[in-house]
């Protein structure tokens, strides 16, 4: 019940006033499950017409080239490189598979792109170079390729959109997504694909790129190889995304489907952000709408402004600030200009003022004291965790909703098996009520559709290394 506010273990201090405009915005952010449904019917058609040659879709549905069914040989060395969407941190991972493909053991290595190289798209790449050499050289990778006579395949993979036109890693496109900060990595137009593979090249070390994945793509095939289940993986950080195995034959888009049979599948990279943009599908406030407005990217990623982790904390700011706007919190002498900063309320907030159940919510007066210089009551503290439990219930049940569409689609009708969701993100990582409000939504909506069974778990930080390094393997 964490995150119902009107189930409270203590009495409000509220007074009249400040319950009515309290109860007005949890009706403007309640969703219903009519609503939920909607959702879910609208997701599912744009699933599908994101497949279509000729239709047009929210949804990017970009085929990745990832099958389903792969897994790397034995007594094998593979690198998995991982670069943010920022390009401030790459991370490069070695992993060998023992005799039976188990990932038997790993190297990781973290490097940090200093600020003026992340800038350039020209110095990322020798950045790129420089980091490949390092790790090769201090893993000693160099002598073992030397060893067994080949090149180490190399799977990357980025945290931006990655738009497969050909299988050979040469032939990869990568676009910044409309979301991208104002410090991201301006990738957008250049072939990331050939950047990166003449990157191995000018390490002068025995590296060759094999694949360029999206990150959720990557963290797809790592929950595949953990479990056959797996069908779905999603990630719920600053932006969202998911993918999911789709048979090739369904996929209209790919003019070399026609001969693929019934039973070959491939990744396919969703972009679900961009879902509600156009359509209008998603119940929205007024306080997404000017929080939409004043956005870097206005009109665009609508489902991921209503549960990003970038967003939540901005969506909460604004509504405390409409309460001071009404002189209904705070005492009118506290100095609330730092609340006028956009951004400042960090989504990271959330989880521990939610999970305040003391009876003077201490937890609250710490953070308001010590973040933003604030003094508060009792009754401004209850009014705090109540915005938050609001905002928190509202993205469960739409990422709830989302997730069973992805189900629906990912599921085969003529098989009772059960399909298993790979999760991750920052947002879960800090906010377990979330969490459990998400899949517990998601497991709601399947049951009343009679679908098939969902179990759920949550992915390590990094699987997206191991994914990168299956796919550097296989392809």
């Amino acid at each position: 019940m964490a995150l119902n506010y009107k189930h409270t273990n203590y009495v409000s201090a509220l007074s009249s006033k400040q319950q009515a405009l309290l109860d007005k915005i949890a009706v403007s952010f309640d969703v219903s499950d009519k609503q939920l449904d909607y959702i879910v019917s609208k997701m599912q058609s744009e699933l599908f017409r994101g497949l279509s040659r000729n239709r047009t879709s929210e949804l990017y549905m970009s085929p990745s080239f990832v099958h389903h069914n792969i897994k790397p040989q034995g007594d094998t060395v593979s690198l998995g490189m991982s670069i943010e969407a920022t390009g401030r941190r790459i991370r490069i991972a070695s992993i060998y598979f023992d005799s039976d493909g188990a990932a038997a053991h790993t190297e990781t290595q973290v490097f940090v792109t200093p600020l003026a190289v992340a800038k350039s798209a020209n110095k990322f790449f020798d950045f790129v170079a420089y980091c490949i050499r390092d790790f090769v050289q201090s893993h000693a990778l160099e002598e073992y390729a030397q060893t067994v006579g080949y090149y180490l395949p190399l799977g990357i993979t980025i945290g931006l959109p990655v738009d497969n036109k050909k299988s050979n890693g040469s032939f990869m496109h990568c676009n910044v997504s409309e979301l991208a900060k104002e410090d991201s990595l301006d990738l957008c137009g250049k072939n990331v694909g050939w950047r990166l593979c003449d990157s191995a090249l000018r390490s002068y070390m025995p590296v060759r790129v094999t694949s360029v994945t999206n990150n959720v793509v990557s963290a797809l095939v790592a929950a595949r190889f953990h479990d056959k289940g797996s069908r779905v993986a999603a990630a719920f950080n600053h932006g969202i995304n998911a993918a999911y195995f789709e048979k090739l034959n369904l996929v209209e888009k790919l003019s070399n489907n026609s001969d693929s049979t019934g039973e070959e599948e491939i990744a396919i990279n969703t972009e679900i952000g961009r879902f509600g943009s156009v359509r209008d599908s998603l119940p929205r406030t007024m306080w997404d709408r000017r929080l939409d407005r004043e956005s870097r990217c206005p009109n665009t990623r609508a489902l991921e402004k209503l549960v990003a982790d970038q967003y939540l904390g901005e969506i909460a700011r604004n509504l405390i600030t409409d309460f001071v706007d009404n002189l209904l919190i705070f005492s009118t002498r506290t100095n609330v200009h730092e609340l006028n900063t956009p951004y400042v309320f960090h989504t990271a907030y959330m989880a521990p003022i939610i999970e305040d159940c003391s009876e003077n919510l201490t937890t609250i007066e710490t953070i308001f004291t010590a973040e933003f210089d604030i003094e508060t009551s009792l009754a401004d503290r209850q009014i705090i965790r109540a915005i938050c439990q609001i905002i928190a219930a509202r993205a469960a049940r739409i990422s709830g909703a989302v997730l069973a569409a992805l189900v629906l689609k990912a599921s085969d009708p003529s098989s009772s098996n059960n399909v298993s969701v790979a999760l991750s993100g920052a947002l879960f990582d800090v906010n377990n009520d979330i969490y459990e409000h998400t899949v517990a939504s998601m497991k709601k909506l399947l049951a009343k559709k009679s679908a098939a069974h969902a179990s759920v778990y949550f992915q390590d930080h990094g699987d997206e290394l191991v994914g990168a390094a299956v796919n550097a393997a296989c392809l």
